[in-house]
């Protein structure tokens, strides 16, 4: 049997407990690594001691988990030193928001996907890629781990 190559996969890993911390006031939130390019992409490992301290526990015990918040479009780009991430969307920033490969020319859509929030994901991050009609006044937050 073949399977047909995708940029993403879900993966079949137990979903976050409710009872799990999880700050939502995003003005709270220190901005440790914000997109030079793509200025609203924030990552952040504030508020994250239990969301890490749960997802070694029951996802990977030598990974480093924190969050991705968005608040815009992010335009094509390659992320620096990771080649897969994990997400987890707790909030979508949308009921359309996508998430879109590209081949080299950084035109060309070669898969595209509207992740679904509360369920376990990989991503391909180390070939072009951009998330598309993310909503005014809306915020695209998730937890996310690199993979490789």
């Amino acid at each position: 049997m073949s399977y047909p190559y995708k940029y993403y996969r879900y993966l079949n890993l137990p979903s976050i407990p409710k009872d799990i911390f999880i700050n939502y006031n995003f003005d709270e939130y220190e901005k440790k690594v914000q997109g030079l390019i793509n200025p609203g992409y924030v990552w952040t490992d504030s508020f994250n001691n239990d969301i890490d301290k749960w997802c070694k526990e029951n996802v990977c015990a030598d990974m480093y988990f924190a969050f991705q918040i968005i608040k815009t479009d992010i335009s094509v780009h390659i992320d620096n030193q990771t080649k897969i991430k994990f997400l987890y969307i707790l909030e979508t920033g949308g009921d359309n928001v996508i998430t879109e490969w590209y081949s080299e020319d950084k035109e060309t859509v070669i898969d595209s996907v509207i992740i679904e929030p509360n369920k376990w994901c990989m991503i391909r991050v180390d070939s072009p890629h951009s998330v598309k009609n993310v909503e005014n006044g809306k915020t695209r937050f998730s937890i996310t781990g690199r993979i490789f």
